[in-house]
């Protein structure tokens, strides 16, 4: 009786030993698991900056490319306006030379 318990005994620690080692298995790879979905997350995540990044540059592209182009055109109508105003005061001119001519 006291043999079949000795037995019992060893039975159930080499059962325990045996849980133990399977636990430090499985928690190895959750903690492989773990590191894996962390690097993926990560590397998803820079991905995505730099999409991000990418797209404000271009937004910012287009921003300065419209600005130079409202600048433009109102450089343009202001040109315009100028040159208008210039024929303006040139036919006056013509007008003030041929009457200090004519007399």
């Amino acid at each position: 009786m006291i043999l079949e318990s000795l037995h019992k005994i060893k039975k159930a620690e080499a059962e325990v030993k045996e849980r133990i080692e399977d636990s430090k298995g499985e928690a190895i790879r959750i903690i492989e698991k773990a590191k894996a979905e962390a690097e993926k997350l990560l590397a998803e995540k820079a991905k995505n900056s730099q999409r991000q990044a990418e797209k404000m540059r271009e937004d910012a592209g287009e921003e300065a490319k419209n600005e130079g182009l409202t600048i433009a055109n109102e450089w343009k109508k202001e040109t315009e306006e100028l040159s208008k105003e210039a024929q303006k005061n040139l036919e006056k001119a013509k007008e003030l030379i041929l009457r200090s001519l004519l007399g």
